[in-house]
């Protein structure tokens, strides 16, 4: 928690306190309950270098998957040519009959 936001909290407290004392036992205790919830919950939190290694899988998929579909590709369009070159020759086979 930030300066700021510590000092707007104790002057709520001590407008609804009337204690100087108070006001500052609990904005430490508000404090220490928002720095506790940080560490246990910065394990969490994504860094930059997270990010970026995301960012590189994601690319490295990308072009497995560009691949793929090439192969995949390539195929069908040869098997579409073998199929047809089947066709030819059974057609001609019972042509020239």
């Amino acid at each position: 928690m930030t300066a700021t936001q510590s000092f707007k909290i104790y002057d709520i407290l001590h407008k609804h306190f009337k204690s100087d004392i108070d006001a500052k036992a609990v904005v430490e205790e508000i404090e220490t309950i928002i720095d506790n919830k940080f560490e246990k919950e910065k394990s969490q939190l994504s860094t930059k270098e997270d990010i970026y290694r995301l960012e590189q899988k994601i690319l490295e998929m990308q072009a497995s998957m560009e691949r793929r579909f090439n192969t995949v590709i390539m195929w069908t369009v040869g098997t579409g040519v073998g199929m047809i070159s089947i066709l030819i020759t059974i057609f001609k086979l019972f042509i020239d009959k």
